[in-house]
Order: C-alpha cells, then structure tokens, then sequence
C-alpha cells in the first residue's frame, strides 16, 4: 500500500530525556558548563524528572533504575546545537577550564565545524557553527591549529 498522505510540519523540538547516575552532578554540568537554566517543578507532584532548558528545549534527567540505564550512543548519536561563530573560541576556551576533552570535526562536504563534547554520563553533545561553504568551515579549523587526517576528514587534535 502506498502511503499518500504527506507529513505535517513538526514545529519544534519539545523535550529530550536522558538517563543518569547521578541527577545532581548531571544538573550541575549541565546548568554551570553549557549555561542551561534549571525548571523549578512544583512539589507534591508524581516525582517527575529533574528538568533544565537549554536553547528552548526541556531537558529531562531520570534516574537509573532496573529498567533505564545510561546508554549514551556511539559516535553517530548525540545532540546538536547551532552556536554563533563569534563564540566559538569562548566555548572552546570554557571546556578548556572545565578540563572537558573536545572533537573537532569537519566531515566529508559538510559547510559546518562542530566540536563534541561529553556529559558526564557519557551523552554526545555538538556544538556547530554553519559556514557558507565547506572550504570556510575547515580553513577556520586549520586556523585554530586542527590537523586533518590525510583523507582530510578526521581531526587529529582533541583539544586546543
């Protein structure tokens, strides 16, 4: 059977959930390395997640439990967020002092230069910047002293 009926547009990203070992530490990198802003719920409630927002997304954290275990992703799954290229070299600067490892990517014809950093249950996030074309995205690597593999693909570096 063919499928004929188009799908709508999804607005926008409402929520995304994760699993951790430890709420508070996770809260607390969360809010105090990427700057999210935590949610307040109200008390006497079903003992819902801990929740922050971060660039108008909820975030919610759950506790593991015989049923939920951290599972953070292979390279592949992570999640994503656009930044300006003017705060690029403050993000890199504030993971710096926070002692977090960073990847710097620029993969394939792709106009972007991300980096990925991990929380400390091991989730992938990206932080990326959308450049004009992919020459600009890596010549603004090179320029910051990232070193590509000889495929030009994979960066050498981990931090800067």
């Amino acid at each position: 059977m063919a499928v004929t009926t188009e799908a709508p547009v999804i607005e926008r990203m409402h929520h995304w959930t994760l699993v951790s070992t430890d709420i508070e530490r996770t809260k607390r990198w969360y809010t105090e390395v990427l700057g999210a802003k935590p949610i307040e719920r109200r008390e006497g409630g079903p003992g819902g997640p801990t929740s922050v927002t971060l660039a108008n997304v909820r975030i919610d954290f759950f506790r593991t439990n015989e049923e939920y275990q951290p599972m953070p992703g292979s390279e592949g799954q992570h999640h994503a967020y656009a930044i300006k290229q003017d705060d690029w070299d403050t993000w890199v600067e504030r993971f710096n002092q926070f002692g977090i490892p960073i990847r710097f990517a620029n993969m394939g014809t792709s106009n972007s230069m991300w980096m990925t950093v991990d929380d400390p249950d091991g989730y992938h996030i990206e932080l990326r910047v959308v450049m004009d074309t992919n020459r600009d995205a890596r010549g603004e690597l090179l320029k910051r002293g990232v070193q590509f593999d000889f495929r030009g693909n994979r960066p050498q570096r981990q931090n800067s």
